[in-house]
């Protein structure tokens, strides 16, 4: 067996591990009476704080909708850094980046697996 199918294997067996040890964990406090009890009242906080950001949401809505552009401008230039740091890659140029504060930035590449369709 290869090195990267034994790492997969012990992986897929903690994380299985790791699952069963919720579940019980999950089923202990299910039976705990004073965790439900604060359950309950952190949710009706939650309501009450949903209801009260509501509120001041519906007052900002021309900021909040400059948020939201802002998050769409800052997501799509990542991108855009991305794919052109790939492109330098793979042209052999040197990926070298500073910001105002002469901090340099180094890329990090990362690889993962998931299931093939």
């Amino acid at each position: 067996m290869s090195k990267l199918q034994e790492i997969h294997a012990r992986i897929r067996a903690n994380k299985e591990e790791k699952r069963k040890v919720n579940v019980i964990f999950k089923d202990v406090l299910a039976q705990s009476k004073p965790y439900q009890d604060i359950v309950e009242e952190l949710n009706e906080l939650k309501l009450k704080k949903t209801r009260i950001e509501n509120e001041i949401r519906s007052d900002f809505t021309k900021e909040l909708e400059r948020l939201e552009k802002i998050a769409l401008d800052v997501k799509s230039d990542e991108m855009l850094l991305t794919d052109l740091s790939l492109t330098m890659l793979m042209k052999g140029q040197s990926l070298e980046l500073m910001d105002e504060n002469d901090q340099k930035y180094e890329p990090v590449f990362k690889i993962s697996y998931k299931k093939a369709q």
